[in-house]
């Protein structure tokens, strides 16, 4: 009889003193509603004392644990694996990261009797003389830097920006010479007039007097289209996201040398066996298999040969040992991990996946599905996932709730919280009377356009295998198409360090306002925002003190003056109702609503608003900086409601959400609908198509994204 692992007292951020029980070498699952604690519990608690209590053996730099617990016991080494990529360094390949790239070195080496140095890519003599090893060539993307429905008097060239008035004025003078209409956006523009403004160049110089920051300056020079590369303002260079990376047309992508390419085995050289995807890989590799005996060489290539199977297994055949990690999606790099997994001869590890489905098309789901059963035959696995799929081969289910939030960290009932999820929920669905052809031919990344149809004033569901295309519609194609065009993700909200909940939400001002009316003072002597009377003066309003410099790790530790609220301590004595601004900014959404009732009904608008999209449990004066990409998103999507946008692009707003909490989701983007808006949702979320009246799926075509269906 297998043991059981045991953790007692759990108090993790907001959990309430909970005991679990997790079974060794099977599938335990974690479910409730968001924000009721399963993160706390699976990564910061359960991952995070197997990776502790195990690095801490023998690791130097190993950082004091944030767990709260009483006890435990029968823990096992755990190995978290997320659904994400913060990965950034574009050196940073499937090969290097997963340690294949040094086993691929040595093979070719030995095989054709040549030094390791020969084929390392940190050495200059390797390296691609054009792109220097990169694989790619940085160019400025024009898809990135244009505002569509911006008029050219107004200045649609993003990066130009910092200096509008200068770049205004001379992108106007530059229009009425060349006989064009500065009043028209640049998607109203013909072919030849948009070359112009991007890659044009004056034949005179304009003298302009503009603005600059409190003064004027006047500058005289030609106009130069952005993407010239010539600047028209002295040490101006666009900012790093304003570009793409194009394949390299010397290499091809390969990074090496053409004199190094010269050099092959089994008929592949080695930069073509870094970039053949690993479904047509699997061949050279057989075949350097068939003409090796060195039993050194069949080690490492029944490795790689190992490695490559169980990525095709996972539908990543389409992947290739130099692609980059930071391109890879959240989902892609999870399953390669699992792959890394399956390819160990370790036993016994604790495996800890966050939502390993989702964001994965059918096929993908059933393959993954079957990596879980087979990882649970030699491991302990937890997941904290809501799919039915998972709930029948679970040994353990633990369930938290009732909600989020300070309501959450409770254990509950799994099976009536199962019961609930399962009550089926319809939508009225109107069919579709207007279709709108998308074809556009102009490439963004791999993709030479897209020819799908949407059906328009409705809901549009995208979905379609993990790393088509998907995210790409929506962040780059679509907002050259549409007029008018919101993409809302998951990414965190724009903001500076004072920005919370309340900034989110636009009732910082109206809090503001409430008490400075009841104590007739300023409304800046009730503000925490920067340069305002109420700012802490210790913290200067974030809440929060950092330590640390450029060379070490920052910390960050709650203000003591303002006990993290960003206020100035005089203001505690201050009361509306018997609260100070300090209590309000310590409130959650669902507690302030009680509390402003019938003191001011805007504020409760946009509270009850909120609520209605879980996010009850944020606290009002919470950074925005902590939030969830879950949360991230229904904030958007409550700033989507008041937005002049006609169509609204929306990537994975389901995900990590039980099946009442889809239902919510799709409610409101429902109620978005209604106002003759149309929604296109990108997600693999189980049940939904029955919520839209367009199902696309993708398939990609010769390079041209389609529609199957």
């Amino acid at each position: 009889m297998s043991k059981t692992i045991n953790i007692w007292g759990i108090e993790t951020n907001n959990l309430k003193n909970i005991d679990i029980e997790i079974e060794q070498n099977a599938v335990n699952l974690i479910i409730g509603p968001s924000g009721s604690g399963k993160s706390s519990l699976a990564y910061d608690t359960i991952a995070q004392i197997g990776q502790h209590e195990f690095l801490s053996m023998f690791a130097d730099d190993i950082s004091e644990p944030t767990y709260r617990i009483k006890g435990y016991k029968n823990m096992v080494a755990a190995v978290p694996i997320k659904q994400s990529n913060f990965n950034n360094n574009l050196r940073s390949t499937i090969g290097t990261y997963f340690g294949i790239s040094r086993s691929v070195i040595l093979i070719y080496s030995a095989i054709l009797g040549l030094n390791e140095d020969f084929f390392v890519l940190n050495k200059e003599e390797n390296l691609c003389d054009v792109c220097h090893g990169l694989g790619y060539i940085r160019t400025l993307d024009k898809n990135r830097l244009i505002n569509y429905d911006v008029p050219l008097e107004k200045n649609p060239i993003r990066c130009w920006n910092r200096y509008k008035d200068f770049y205004s004025q001379i992108i106007q003078q530059f229009c009425l010479d060349n006989g064009i209409d500065s009043k028209k956006t640049f998607r109203q523009l013909t072919d030849k007039e948009k070359s112009l403004i991007l890659y044009g160049e004056s034949e005179k110089k304009y003298s302009v007097r503009y603005k600059k920051s409190s003064s004027f300056s006047r500058r005289t020079t030609k106009y130069y289209g952005i993407m010239t590369g010539k600047p028209m303002i002295v040490n101006f260079v666009p900012a790093t996201h304003f570009f793409s990376e194009e394949t390299c047309k010397c290499c091809q992508g390969k990074k090496y040398s053409l004199q190094r390419e010269q050099y092959k085995v089994a008929g592949l050289s080695i930069g073509a066996f870094m970039t053949m995807p690993f479904e047509q890989l699997q061949h050279y590799i057989k075949k350097m298999l068939s003409e090796t005996t060195d039993s050194g060489l069949l080690f490492a290539l029944n490795n790689i040969q190992k490695f490559v199977s169980k990525a095709i297994d996972l539908n990543l055949g389409y992947l290739f040992f130099h692609r980059a990690i930071p391109t890879l999606s959240g989902g892609e790099l999870q399953r390669l991990r699992m792959v890394q997994v399956l390819s160990t001869q370790l036993s016994n590890l604790l495996l800890v996946l966050d939502e390993p489905l989702a964001g994965l098309s059918g096929k993908e789901k059933k393959s993954v599905f079957e990596c879980v059963v087979d990882l649970a035959k030699r491991h302990t696995v937890v997941i904290v996932d809501h799919s039915d799929i998972f709930v029948n081969i679970s040994k353990k289910i633990i369930a938290l709730g009732e909600s989020g939030g300070t309501k959450g960290g409770f254990i509950i009932d799994a099976k009536e919280y199962l019961a609930k999820q399962n009550i089926k929920n319809t939508i009225n669905i109107s069919p579709v009377q207007n279709r709108e052809r998308v074809s556009i031919h102009n490439p963004v990344y791999s993709y030479k356009g897209v020819d799908i149809e949407i059906g328009k004033g409705c809901m549009n569901l995208i979905t379609g295998r993990s790393g088509i295309g998907k995210s790409t519609l929506l962040r780059e194609y679509f907002p050259q198409y549409f007029e008018h065009y919101l993409y809302i993700n998951q990414k965190p909200l724009l903001g500076n360090k004072n920005s919370s909940v309340a900034t989110a939400l636009d009732i910082s001002i109206d809090l503001s306002n409430l008490f400075a009316t009841k104590h007739k003072k300023d409304r800046r002597f009730f503000s925490n925002q920067t340069g305002c009377e109420g700012m802490c003066p210790v913290c200067m309003g974030a809440g929060y003190i950092e330590y640390g410099n450029g060379y070490d790790t920052k910390i960050q530790l709650m203000c003591k003056d303002c006990a993290g609220t960003g206020f100035n301590k005089i203001l505690q004595k201050y009361k509306l109702n018997g609260k100070s601004i300090f209590d309000v900014w310590n409130m959650t959404i669902d507690e302030a609503v009680e509390y402003f009732a019938g003191i001011d009904t805007k504020i409760i608008r946009h509270l009850e608003e909120a609520a209605s999209l879980m996010l009850g449990h944020l606290r009002i004066g919470q950074p925005i900086s902590t939030l969830s990409g879950g949360e991230n998103i229904r904030v958007k999507l409550l700033k989507a409601m008041k937005s002049t946008a006609k169509v609204f692009g929306v990537d994975e707003p389901f995900k990590g959400l039980s099946n009442m909490e889809i239902y919510r989701v799709v409610q409101y983007l429902d109620r978005l609908r209604s106002k003759d808006k149309t929604i296109i949702v990108v997600d693999h979320s189980d049940m939904v198509e029955q919520y839209f009246a367009k199902h696309i799926e993708l398939t990609c075509h010769n390079g041209i994204l389609r529609d199957v269906n």
